[in-house]
């Protein structure tokens, strides 16, 4: 049973802890399919804060909390107090637990989350902080390669190799997108996994985030290799990961990464040709058809993209269902009934049929 409250870091749960995540979402996939829908949430409401916009996410966290019996609350950040600096992201967080059961948030900034998380007293969800961290997504990532291991591998055998964008640097000078690349990285790490970081220098993943994989690594047995060549281990890959080199907010370096990655760490089919004949091609999306991905491999038989996002929802299933269902107070029905006996006696019209003596003017 996971203990944190919170899921906003992926470097926050052991790999156990991971493991046990991932059984819950399959059950719970496993169930949809055959469409069963297990209302464990009935009666909960979750409170969604965005500042950015959001397809998969949003979608995927509605989704999930419906199928599970509960309520979502889509909440724009600069609709907010909080959004126009009018109120504290204490005074926020401890509001908004009064009143709903776990709050996901998709902020610009990742200590703005850490922020929320720390004074609410219901379950945060970093629903993606920007370049920083997207949990929700890497886990997802995990779940979507643990459903199509190569035959006879283990998760401990698998090598990933990620194409393109391995960076968080936000500074002015050197802008990359590499968020998602860094959570699958520490992630992967911790579950001993293989992982192979195909990137020009100016992308590579920053040396304080290698030194945390590369301790995780230790831990778990995995291994990170790095490189500039995406050709010098194609053929030792299980699955070929990319992401959005320009997004929205940064469509201006358009121009820089295309010189900086086009095409020489594009997934394209000459590629997806030099890796083992089983290699998947995964990309969170939203992404830039013909540039990280071409579109012939995109849309082909290698592409685990649509499944990949598919599988968001599954995942957010099972994230609600793990962090909230402990949490929530089994209904008596002794107890329903005795308040619904004292709401009644209140709100019932009381009519005395003696004569003059009437209550309220129904007559």
């Amino acid at each position: 049973m996971i203990k944190k409250k919170d899921f906003v870091d992926v470097r926050d749960l052991t790999k156990d802890e991971y493991l046990e995540l991932l059984e819950v979402i399959r059950i719970l996939k496993e169930a949809d399919q055959k469409g069963i829908q297990l209302p464990l949430l009935k009666g909960q409401t979750i409170a969604l804060m965005f500042d950015q916009p959001s397809t998969r996410t949003r979608v995927s966290f509605e989704s999930a909390m419906d199928k599970l019996g509960g309520d979502a609350l889509y909440l724009e950040t600069k609709t907010m107090h909080v959004g126009e600096g009018r109120e504290t992201m204490k005074d926020t967080a401890l509001v908004i637990s009064g009143m709903c059961d776990a709050i996901e948030c998709r902020n610009e900034n990742h200590d703005a989350i850490v922020d929320l998380a720390k004074w609410a007293t219901v379950p945060v969800f970093n629903g993606m902080s920007s370049v920083c961290m997207h949990p929700t997504q890497a886990l997802c990532d995990l779940f979507t390669i643990m459903e199509n291991l190569p035959a006879g591998k283990k998760l401990e055998d698998v090598k990933v190799m990620w194409v393109g964008d391995n960076s968080a640097d936000t500074s002015e000078e050197n802008y990359h997108l590499g968020g998602v690349c860094r959570s699958d990285t520490f992630l992967f790490a911790k579950m001993g996994m293989t992982f192979i970081a195909a990137a020009p220098e100016r992308a590579k993943m920053l040396p304080e985030d290698v030194e945390i994989v590369e301790r995780f690594c230790k831990e778990s047995g995995g291994k990170y290799i790095q490189t500039d060549d995406p050709y010098e281990y194609a053929a030792d890959v299980d699955f070929l990961l990319t992401d959005a080199w320009w997004y929205h907010g940064s469509d201006h370096l358009k121009p820089q990464k295309l010189e900086e990655f086009f095409p020489k760490y594009s997934i394209n089919e000459e590629l997806i040709a030099a890796c083992p004949e089983w290699v998947k091609v995964m990309h969170p999306l939203p992404g830039n058809r013909g540039y990280e991905i071409s579109n012939e491999v995109w849309d082909g038989p290698h592409s685990l993209l649509m499944e990949q996002a598919a599988n968001r929802f599954h995942t957010q299933k099972g994230l609600l269902a793990a962090y909230m269902y402990p949490r929530v107070r089994k209904q008596q029905e002794a107890l329903q009934q005795y308040y619904t006996a004292q709401v009644e006696a209140l709100t019932t019209e009381t009519i005395d049929k003696v004569a003059g003596t009437h209550y309220g003017d129904w007559v």
